[in-house]
């Protein structure tokens, strides 16, 4: 069975074909620049290959069906038509508390979806479009939507509410929802895989440290706890959004600054982080070479930076009365051993102790913590798609 996996951004697609159940990828790729005057695209197949190569995409439809022409069509004829496709997979970020588990995509559905729209202003709309172009490009094909917040269904109320009147939580559904739960479903799983140990009877703490950052507690499979929260802006600092904040400050801002309501957002979501605290660089690579060379911003940004994550640690560790695993994830968990080994060091009181080498020279998917290390630390390559394209091929064959 061949499925497509599809992650619509607001002037981007990114794609991945499937071979399914065997897991197998056959394509994948993005355009970039949607309705810009540039747009681009790249492929990846077994025997053909470019990369940011100038296409016609002034818009989404056009843009998939572009995709659909190139995989059909020589020199990748991957499949004859788009009839082969038997199932659409689509990410979603925030659906809120309406709907507890991933689904086919009904007209009751896009209803719903409709009415979320604002719970991640940022990813919502663009995931909306992406739906909609694809039910209309693949009539009559499944579309099956995989929600990102689904994992963190059954965090506990005392953890999703916030110190606010309770009547905006019943009247609008102000709460904690989380985010990255793809990437954390990937994260248990494959640890699961590489340990041969049963995630569903573990303490662990997954990180999934990127651009968008975020830091989960997870017993017995199930969240406890999560650092995003009603919006992605909350909990970790991140490359350019700026996590936990007194929300006094936002009052005081606005009268000092006289800024307005997507004034002081855009500062929130665009501004802060990483970018506002180093004053220039939101890309963690010039960050983490800013620190090595001793620039006293990138220094500050960094340090603040793995505070915040080592604090969420201890106070995870906290909330579950122990911990027997901690899981490193995203580009930032997955590439930066000084970013590693900042957040575990000093950790003697929970008997974290870092293998220096293995750290440093990582080589694919392993523990890097030393063997006396009374807590196990794995460092994964988290695939977000592939969990996508297994709900959509199981919803399908259901």
């Amino acid at each position: 069975m061949k499925i497509l996996v599809v992650n619509s951004g607001s002037t981007s697609i990114k794609f991945n074909l499937y071979e399914m159940p065997e897991e197998k990828t056959i394509a994948k790729g993005k355009i970039e620049n949607i309705g810009e005057p540039n747009p681009l695209i790249t492929f990846d197949t077994d025997n053909f290959k470019e990369t940011k190569k100038f296409c016609i995409a002034p818009n989404h439809k056009i843009g998939l069906n572009l995709i659909i022409e190139k995989l059909s069509t020589p020199p990748i004829s991957i499949i004859k038509d788009k009839g082969e496709i038997s199932a659409i997979g689509h990410r979603y970020v925030n659906i809120g508390d309406k709907i507890r588990n991933h689904a086919v995509i009904t007209s009751g559905i896009m209803n719903k979806l409709k009415d979320s729209l604002d719970l991640a202003p940022l990813h919502n709309p663009p995931n909306y479009t992406g739906i909609e172009v694809s039910l209309e490009v693949f009539k009559g094909k499944p579309n099956i939507i995989v929600f990102d917040n689904i994992f963190h269904k059954d965090i506990p109320s005392k953890a999703y509410l916030y110190g606010i009147p309770y009547d905006y939580y019943e009247k609008y559904r102000i709460r904690k929802y989380g985010f990255h739960g793809i990437a954390y479903t990937y994260m248990v799983s494959r640890v699961s895989e590489l340990l041969g140990v049963d995630y569903k009877k573990m303490k662990i703490i997954a990180l999934m440290l990127g651009g968008g950052s975020s830091i989960t507690a997870i017993r017995n499979g199930k969240t406890i706890d999560t650092s995003m929260g009603f919006t992605p802006a909350e909990g970790l600092f991140m490359s350019t959004r700026s996590g936990d904040l007194d929300p006094a400050i936002i009052g005081y801002l606005m009268k000092k600054e006289n800024l307005n309501p997507a004034e002081i957002d855009e500062i929130i979501n665009q501004k802060s982080g990483l970018l506002g605290l180093s004053r220039k660089y939101k890309n963690f690579l010039d960050i983490e070479s800013g620190v090595i060379t001793g620039d006293i911003d990138c220094i500050r940004a960094f340090d603040s930076y793995t505070y915040r994550i080592k604090k969420y640690i201890g106070s995870y560790a906290a909330a579950m009365d122990g911990l027997d695993l901690i899981i490193f994830g995203g580009g930032i968990g997955e590439n930066s051993p000084i970013t590693r080994k900042a957040i575990l060091d000093d950790m003697d009181y929970f008997g974290i102790k870092v293998d220096n080498e293995k750290n440093n020279n990582l080589a694919g998917e392993q523990i890097i913590s030393s063997k006396d290390s009374k807590i196990p630390v794995v460092v994964v390559r988290v695939n977000e798609e592939i969990i996508i394209a297994r709900v959509t091929y199981d919803l399908v064959k259901a």
